[in-house]
């Protein structure tokens, strides 16, 4: 009996244990709550891909160029309504280019796959607009548009007077009016026009002209302890009705968000001015562009800037605000210089050209400089 026992007793624990492991197989293999990310390709913007020109230029006189510029990407394995598998994940986490990371710290539980693959295509679509307008409008061009008020900051002095589907067609300060007919009419005028100032806002609501007076207010101060000179309305525009004085195309497919804006701008600037902004040089980036010609931050820099070294890209311009990711990331032999405009990339671009990039501010500067640094 007591033999018996003991056989019964071994039995069940291999059957336990049989099931444990056919559990775990079967949790190894089924979709789990993590995405994983690596480095995507980097594109040359002013090249092609598979016969296909990333920026087509039509309707103007362009320059040839010796500079690549290099657009950024990150690939990333599973979605919004599952992650990778167990298996996946396990060895994701032995691995050095890929980063494992829970979907729902990327994604709420209200989005599907297909919602964030409409918003990343609607994001790129307008990072290809902010681009060229932005690209456009530093080389010299003018891109008349009609910006409507989306909202308004409630904290904001024009919070109750300026309101959703107003139009917006002038600005008054200190006696000088500007008409509104492209976003660098306004974004030029609030660049030099001190937080706190009385302005006089001309628009137009249910086809009625009227003025609005009320200050500006101070841009916040970013997370690397900057302030942004200048002031700003407290209200969200959606310009409409872009009036493209040449052709504009872009041959990007089967990747969204808005992270090229920056260097679409750059490519642009560089096809429409003559020589080679940055010589003979391999130069990536990354960042979202606005209409303004600001950069903005984006994610995954770490793998972009692993994708650029694999197309051979010594330098690297980071938005501002991205800098802190990049240090102690950087690949070998690259330098990765903090951009906060286009005209910083530009200048960038052509310092990296010349050979001497002695004026530029790399990353390493700034993360060192900002509040946020343990130093």
């Amino acid at each position: 009996m007591r033999h018996d026992g003991t056989v019964l007793k071994q039995r069940s624990l291999y059957v336990s244990g049989g099931i444990f492991g056919l559990a775990a197989c079967v949790a190894l293999a089924l979709p789990g709550s993590f995405i994983i990310e690596q480095a995507g390709p980097a594109l040359d913007v002013t090249g092609e891909v598979d016969g296909v020109q990333l920026l087509d230029i039509s309707g103007t006189q362009t320059y040839p160029s010796d500079t690549q510029l290099f657009m950024t990407t990150v690939s990333a394995f599973g979605n919004a309504d599952y992650g990778v598998s167990g298996v996946q994940a396990v060895a994701a986490l032995a691995s050095p280019e890929q980063e494992l990371i829970p979907v729902r710290a990327l994604y709420s539980a209200e989005e599907s796959a297909s919602d964030v693959d409409k918003q990343n295509t609607a994001m790129m679509t307008s990072s290809q607009d902010s681009g060229t307008v932005a690209g456009l409008e530093a080389a010299g061009m003018e891109v008349p548009m009609t910006l409507t008020v989306a909202g308004t900051d409630e904290s904001a002095a024009s919070n109750g007077k300026l309101k959703e589907g107003d139009v917006l067609t002038s600005i008054t300060v200190a006696g000088t009016k500007t008409q509104i007919t492209t976003f660098s009419d306004l974004s030029g005028v609030l660049a030099k026009t001190p937080a706190g100032t009385q302005v006089t806002i001309g628009f137009t609501r249910d086809k009625k002209e009227q003025e609005v007076a009320f200050a500006t207010q101070a841009f916040e101060t970013d997370n690397t302890g900057w302030d942004q000179p200048g002031s700003r309305l407290g209200v969200y525009l959606t310009p409409s009705d872009l009036d493209f004085p040449i052709d504009v195309t872009y041959g990007v497919e089967n990747i969204g968000g808005p992270s090229a804006g920056t260097m679409f701008a750059l490519g642009i600037y560089d096809e429409l001015t003559k020589g080679s902004l940055g010589g003979d040089t391999k130069i990536a980036g990354t960042g979202t562009m606005s209409f303004s010609g600001e950069v903005g931050a984006i994610g995954g820099i770490r793998h972009k800037m692993v994708g650029a070294a694999s197309e051979g890209a010594e330098y690297f311009l980071a938005p501002a605000t991205n800098c802190a990711e990049t240090v102690g990331f950087e690949p070998e032999g690259m330098q990765v210089f903090s951009i906060r405009t286009l005209q910083d990339a530009i200048e960038a671009t052509e310092a990296i050209g010349s050979g001497d990039t002695s004026s530029l501010t790399t990353c390493a500067a700034v993360a060192a400089d900002s509040p946020e640094s343990d130093s």
